[in-house]
């Protein structure tokens, strides 16, 4: 059962109780202009799966200074058109998860890039 400590109609309009940093816009405006001078060096490397409707890949790609990041990629078998695409992004301490545990997104005609966030578990630097 759900706690609930307002009334729905002050729910809808909370907003949070942590200040806006001050320096939130010249952060973003920085990390923004930083990612839009990188050169992505995309990698796709080929794993070996049993799955009859999946491809599967190793994606890796430079993000900001210069880690190399890695997402496990799936998408359908044959595709012949671009098809609609699942991100995921995993909790602390996780990582991209399991292969098998993508497949249902596949089964359903989309591709999956399941990243490693940064400073937590799997391969991302």
């Amino acid at each position: 059962m759900a706690m609930v400590d307002m009334p729905l109609s002050e729910l809808l309009k909370y907003q949070g109780q942590s200040p806006r940093p001050r320096d939130f816009d010249k952060f973003w405006e920085k990390s923004l202009k930083e990612v839009s001078k990188l050169k992505s060096d995309i990698e796709l490397v080929p794993l070996k799966h049993p799955s009859p409707i999946a491809e599967v890949y190793d994606l890796y790609f430079t993000g900001t200074g210069g880690s190399r990041i890695h997402a496990l990629f799936l998408k359908p078998k044959k595709i012949t058109k671009p098809v609609p695409a699942v991100v995921e992004f995993h909790g602390y301490s996780g990582n991209c998860g399991s292969i098998t545990s993508k497949l249902s997104y596949v089964a359903m005609g989309y591709a999956v890039a399941s990243l490693d966030c940064r400073g937590q578990g799997g391969k991302s630097e």
